[in-house]
């Protein structure tokens, strides 16, 4: 026989029904990570209910509570405010077995403070303080330390032992589009493949040879990047070796911003010698390559003596910027936030990158401003030095065109990292005519003018004369370094100069002294002929 089951009971309570009043900004949750036996005075941590009422008035973002609040020297926890939907509820049942449950939401609050940070490291006191003071008001405990003799006896601590209280996000990882080096002794400086391989012109390593593999670009239309690498390419096959003004006039502002991701893929870069500063086609070597010769680099210093006094400046004064790098710091600030309704609230936080099109806005260089850039073979010409290759100037300057004619057929038997390819004084006479074009230019007197051009005959003159007394024999190296001259050369320069009969003798002598002490300076050298490398990696990064 089946037995029947017993029907669970009933229960005899009612739903509870419960009203939710409205949240009040006076109201405030305080959550501490700790459990509180019965009667335990709560408040005492976090220095009272008057002290908590006070922050909450004053929206103080944080609130400082003690683990140890009798202990003068410890070191409290920072509990952060925050967003949250907190209630209280109280819940009344009698006594009875089978009574009813009665409840309400006593408070609704919208903000509460939540100790999400580390704690900081404690410190307690000597027991010559304590033990005497165990009990007692805080100034009472406070007044041994009053009595101090010695330095000792202070007992001087750190406010705080820890910086921040919530844990640095560092993120230690390698920068994308690293290469290692993989010959360690080599001359060569392997760098990220976002910037340029460098290499010494003195060093018999081989140049960088041509990547097999090109970068991966995003965000880069196909079209666009199609075209810019084939121009490259073409243009690296017209002409191995480019200053960058005279390559970037084939492309727009967008164009040079996408070709610089791709040009340390092609080109690479010397530090010192005649084609320093200049990009370089990857596998070229133009230490081994004669037919390089019209692309090297022709300097000229003290720039700044030949514009007027009364003129502006040729480059305006750019703003300084505060574009964010993206590898410029990787301790990121820590900061306390309000909002904490999502987890990576209390958390580091990455400042958004600025709009780029607001960052790179560029002012318009129209030639009607007063302070217009003059550009002097397709390179603007800037206050203190000025670069050009020789090639530009055969083609555009017929006086340096037939001055090099001669010196092209008596290159050197191997480059110089003085003078390249060509005899050191070849170089002279083109500084001469560099400086009458850029005078020329600003609008110097024809006082000044006439000078120059009688400097550029007497310059020809001497580089021509010294170029027939070299003879068929190459020149050493240390030979080709500038030195000052013998007494017996100066004086013979010197009765020169006097039966000439140009404009020569109508120069003050104070004209003659500038104009020595520029050639002097455009050298590049010192009195013991050596040549100013740092100098010249420093213009070199400037182009």
């Amino acid at each position: 026989m089946a037995e029947e089951l017993a029907a669970p009971p009933q229960s005899t309570g009612r739903t509870m029904h419960l009203d939710i009043p409205k949240a009040h900004a006076a109201n405030i949750c305080v959550e501490m990570p700790m459990l509180f036996k019965e009667g335990a005075d709560v408040t005492a941590y976090f220095g009272g209910t008057a002290n908590l009422q006070t922050i909450q008035n004053t929206k103080t973002p944080f609130l400082p509570v003690k683990l140890r609040p009798r202990e003068p020297n410890a070191k409290p926890i920072f509990a952060d405010r925050a967003k949250t939907q907190t209630f209280l509820l109280h819940v009344t049942k009698k006594k009875r077995s089978h009574g009813e449950l009665t409840g309400k939401i006593a408070t609704v609050t919208s903000e509460k403070f939540v100790c999400e940070g580390m704690v900081d490291y404690q410190y307690l006191a000597a027991n010559q303080y304590t033990e005497c003071c165990a009990s007692g008001p805080l100034d009472v405990r406070l007044r041994t330390y009053l009595q101090a003799t010695t330095q000792d006896d202070l007992e001087l601590i750190p406010e705080v032992f820890s910086r921040v209280d919530l844990p640095l996000k560092y993120e230690f990882k390698q920068r994308p589009q690293y290469n290692e080096s993989q010959a360690p002794s080599s001359e060569l400086k392997q760098v990220p493949r976002h910037f340029f391989t460098y290499a010494n012109f003195r060093s018999n390593a081989p140049v960088p040879q041509e990547v097999q593999r090109m970068p991966k670009t995003r965000g880069i239309p196909k079209q666009m990047e199609d075209h810019i690498m084939n121009l490259l390419h073409e243009k690296l096959a017209e002409r191995p070796i480019w200053m960058r003004p005279k390559l970037f006039e084939f492309f727009t502002s967008e164009e040079s911003r996408v070709a610089l991701k791709f040009l340390p893929y092609l080109c690479y870069i010397f530090v010192n010698g005649p084609w320093r500063g200049m990009w370089i086609r990857l596998g070229y070597d133009p230490r081994t390559t004669p037919s390089a010769a019209p692309y090297q680099l022709v300097e000229i210093r003290g720039t700044r003596r030949l514009m007027s006094e009364s003129m502006t400046s040729l480059l305006p004064k750019s703003k300084k910027s505060h574009r964010r790098m993206p590898y410029r710091s990787r301790l990121n600030m820590v900061f306390q936030v309000n909002d904490a309704e999502d987890k990576v609230a209390m958390h580091l936080k990455k400042k958004k990158a600025h709009n780029r099109s607001q960052a790179t806005v560029k002012a318009t260089t129209g030639d009607d401003r007063p302070n217009a850039t003059l550009v002097i073979y397709g390179v603007p010409l800037r206050e203190g030095f000025f670069y050009v290759q020789l090639c530009d100037l055969i083609a555009q300057n017929p006086a340096v065109k037939e001055l090099v004619a001669p010196f092209s057929k008596r290159l050197r038997s191997s480059a110089s990292v003085w003078g390249g390819w060509y005899p050191m004084c070849m170089f002279p006479p083109i500084r001469e005519m560099l400086k009458l074009h850029i005078v020329t230019t600003v609008g110097r007197p024809a006082d000044e003018i006439r000078m120059r051009q009688a400097q550029i005959d007497r310059a020809v003159r001497n580089a021509l004369e010294e170029l027939e007394s070299r003879g068929d024999a190459d020149s050493e190296e240390d030979k080709d370094k500038p030195r000052s001259k013998d007494p017996e050369d100066e004086s013979k320069a010197d009765d020169d100069a006097t039966n000439d009969g140009d404009e020569d003798d109508e120069a003050s002598g104070d004209e003659q002294g500038n104009a020595t002490e520029d050639e002097n300076e455009d050298d590049g050298t010192d009195e013991n002929g050596d040549d100013d490398d740092t100098a010249s990696i420093v213009d070199s990064v400037l182009i």
